[in-house]
């Protein structure tokens, strides 16, 4: 019987399981990402390895990658989708963090001002639909004005008085 949609099915639970492991994370760590008992880590870990060495499953450069974003998101560095004077892009919090005030505020109104030109923004306030949600880069572009609003509030606190950004 296939795994409800709030199940996670025993396959990733033991890839995932292996990949964390080797990423760093303890079994305990483990065990709270995907809502396990600790004690049931130690197995998922040892089946996927026997499944690798009889060749039943592969590792690739992608799963590892995979994980290691899964890691990340976990120990709460989002991937974000923002907005520039160039278009759209993908990065992660902490690589936007490394950017200088007036990059991240020039990030932030495009974004903002998208947002705020869309005129189904009243509509965001709302959870999305099950399955399509046509507001899907509206929302993601209104969490990427949330996220780098909050970067450039710790910018400001942590300039000098002459080298602030401006304050949202």
């Amino acid at each position: 019987m296939p795994p409800s949609d709030s199940e996670i099915s025993e396959e990733v639970l033991e890839e995932g399981s292996y990949h964390l492991k080797g990423l760093g994370l303890t079994e305990a760590q483990i065990a709270a990402h995907f809502e396990i008992p600790a004690e049931a880590v130690p197995a998922l870990i040892s089946s996927y390895e026997s499944k690798l060495k009889s060749g039943k499953v592969g590792s690739s450069e992608f799963d590892r990658v995979f994980w290691a974003d899964v890691k990340k998101e976990a120990e709460g560095d989002v991937k974000l989708t923002f907005l520039s004077d160039k278009g759209f892009h993908h990065a992660w919090k902490s690589e936007l963090r490394k950017l200088d005030g007036p990059a991240l505020m020039a990030i932030y109104e495009a974004s903002k001002d998208f947002v705020g030109a869309d005129p189904n923004q009243k509509f965001l306030d709302y959870p999305p639909p099950k399955g399509y949600d046509p507001l899907a880069m509206d929302r993601e572009l209104r969490r990427a004005v949330e996220v780098v609003g909050e970067l450039l509030a710790e910018k400001w606190e942590e300039a000098s008085d002459e080298q602030r950004p401006p304050k949202l």
